[in-house]
């Protein structure tokens, strides 16, 4: 079985300074990792979960298992760039993997 081949994708941290702090978008960014993957498709379940709660789910993506991903990244894939949605981590097919969804970004950033 192959895993994590649809390709790579890029993790920034948003930057918090002084002139940001409190401010809910960091628009400052940072290259914190990049990672293989693969993109997963949604569950009617989860599709109408998602319309209820009306967030702006684009994508879901599949990596090898990495918790520090939060709301405090910003994932670039194909050069456009999604805010972190919901994370959760399991094993599939013995291997560990993070499920992240992915949200259109409602914020400017400048990625350094």
């Amino acid at each position: 079985m192959e895993i994590f081949d649809t390709g790579t994708l890029k993790i920034y941290q948003k930057i918090v300074t002084d002139d940001n702090r409190g401010v809910m978008d960091a628009t400052e960014l940072k290259l914190a990792g990049s990672a293989f993957y693969d993109e997963i498709s949604f569950s009617a379940t989860e599709y109408y979960a998602a319309m209820q709660a009306e967030t702006a789910i684009e994508k879901r993506v599949r990596i090898r298992e990495n918790k520090s991903i939060c709301n405090k990244h910003i994932i670039v894939v194909n050069e456009t760039l999604y805010e972190v949605g919901r994370t959760q981590s399991s094993t599939r097919h013995g291997v560990s993997v993070t499920d992240i969804s992915l949200e259109r970004v409602t914020s400017q950033y400048d990625i350094t």
